[in-house]
């Protein structure tokens, strides 16, 4: 497995998290604090969960923290409908919602290609001779 720093989806999620906090420093999200502080958590969550999901050894827990991270990603997208309907026009939500479904895309993209990966190493280990010798034992049976 690559380093997370390898990843280009790693890099437009960080990207789309400084966009977003640059847009929380907005005044009025002083007024909706706890929008600002949903907003970024979910935001740094995808970036976060892409880093460690690739710091892990075997592709099925990769996979794993692709799904947290688009289950983040849907949690950004929902707060930016909150934050465009109580600020109609206010923010470039439009915007945002175009580039987060561009890294919806990408992560599903590479959650295929790691779910590929982690059949094709579930196979390998089926088929690895241990396995086999047990199989064969059991048919016997």
């Amino acid at each position: 497995m690559k380093s997370f720093k390898d990843l280009q989806i790693w890099h437009t999620s960080q990207d789309v998290f400084f966009e977003l906090h640059a847009m929380c420093r907005h005044p009025v999200f002083e007024q909706d604090r706890y929008l600002k502080l949903q907003l970024l958590r979910a935001a740094l969550s995808i970036h976060l969960n892409i880093a460690e999901g690739a710091g892990r050894a075997k592709s099925g827990e990769f996979a794993y923290f692709l799904r947290m991270s688009r289950g983040s990603l849907d949690e950004v997208q929902s707060l930016l409908c909150v934050v465009d309907r109580l600020h109609p026009e206010r923010f470039p939500v439009k915007e945002h919602a175009a580039q987060l479904d561009g890294l919806r895309r990408s992560l599903n993209a590479l959650y295929a290609r790691v779910n590929a990966q982690r059949s094709e190493e579930h196979t390998s280990e089926l088929q690895s001779p241990c396995n086999l010798v047990c199989r064969l034992l059991l048919e016997k049976k």
